[in-house]
């Protein structure tokens, strides 16, 4: 089942300097995806929300997210996978990557690393810590 949805920020109208963030959040477990899409529009973060990983790339096409928020384990393909792809395609305008995970010692980020994420963040997280990490970063 695809399940994409955008969520967009309540002042939309904003200038270029001024444009919102723009998350992409992968994540094959409903409440957590729903959840962070949530908090993160309240944000003022312009967000599209993924269930299946298969459809990413093409995401990333269409939206051109600043950050994708991707979580590592997930049925059908997994994040490492995903963030090859992402590297391997985009180079050095590749989003911010994000990898969300539950499986998070030192091992998993080396991986992650290696896969080509920029940050890791480990579950559970605290939303406001996540949040404020994100706000660090700024439109491209």
């Amino acid at each position: 089942m695809c399940f994409l949805l955008a969520l967009s920020p309540a002042n939309s109208v904003v200038s270029d300097q001024q444009r919102r963030l723009r998350v992409l959040i992968v994540d094959d477990e409903r409440d957590s995806l729903l959840s962070l899409g949530l908090l993160c529009r309240e944000e003022g973060m312009e967000v599209r929300l993924l269930r299946e990983a298969a459809s990413v790339e093409a995401v990333v096409a269409e939206f051109r997210p600043d950050v994708v928020l991707l979580d590592i384990v997930m049925p059908e393909r997994n994040g490492l996978e995903i963030a090859e792809e992402l590297t391997r395609r985009y180079g050095e305008r590749c989003p911010v990557l994000v990898a969300v995970s539950a499986y998070s010692d030192e091992a998993d980020r080396r991986m992650a690393r290696l896969a080509g994420f920029h940050e890791f963040i480990a579950k559970p997280y605290e939303p406001q810590t996540l949040i404020r990490r994100l706000s660090l970063l700024r439109p491209r």
